[in-house]
């Protein structure tokens, strides 16, 4: 959720997702980045986040956390409910989005530079206009959604990956034949190009 301008959206999500937490069909990690008022307002507006398991100022707990995600489909031992992070180290606290991500389904995120990241996307509604390009680019290349503008078009998109894990599927494999095409691997050339001179 980052500095909270959709916290509207993300509230919408939570609550809309609670029922499937609750049977126990889906699990919630928020990142609320070094942005504690984030998780406040949230906790303010949702009570259900009382119950929250919340990994906050501890990287280490973040990160184990994280490793504990990355088991095998079925297992009965990978964590359930809702986490929260948060952590007042700026660096800490967007890293651990990408410790978490290696263990998540999908990311929930505006079409920022995660929309370049190698896991299956839902985009929300776009803070600047230039962000509209990564929820295009992402769509077109197959590892994520189109942007999802209306509450209700990301409760439907919410639905169907549900009820309809071939979404899920096809982007996963999109994904590795992205890999495969070198498309995620933009910083490395970077460094590739800037260090030859």
């Amino acid at each position: 959720g980052g500095a909270g301008a959709q916290k509207e959206i993300y509230g919408d999500i939570i609550r809309y997702l609670m029922p499937e937490i609750k049977a126990g069909r889906a699990m919630l990690m928020l990142n609320t980045g070094d942005h504690k008022n984030v998780w406040e307002g949230l906790l303010k507006d949702i009570p259900e986040l009382k119950e929250a398991v919340t990994h906050f100022d501890d990287f280490e707990d973040a990160k184990n956390f994280a490793d504990s995600l990355l088991t095998p489909a079925g297992d009965t031992s990978a964590p359930k409910g809702i986490h929260v992070f948060y952590n007042k180290d700026i660096f800490a606290a967007v890293y651990v989005t990408n410790l978490l991500m290696r263990g998540s389904d999908v990311l929930v995120t505006k079409p920022s530079e995660l929309a370049f990241y190698p896991v299956p996307k839902l985009f929300i509604r776009r803070v600047g206009g230039h962000e509209a390009w990564g929820a295009i680019h992402s769509a077109e290349i197959g590892d994520g959604t189109y942007e999802c503008e209306t509450k209700n078009s990301v409760r439907e998109m919410l639905d169907q990956f549900q009820k309809e894990p071939e979404i899920l599927n096809r982007m996963c494999m999109n994904i590795i034949k992205n890999k495969a095409a070198g498309v995620y691997y933009g910083a490395y050339e970077v460094i590739r190009l800037a260090t030859k001179c």
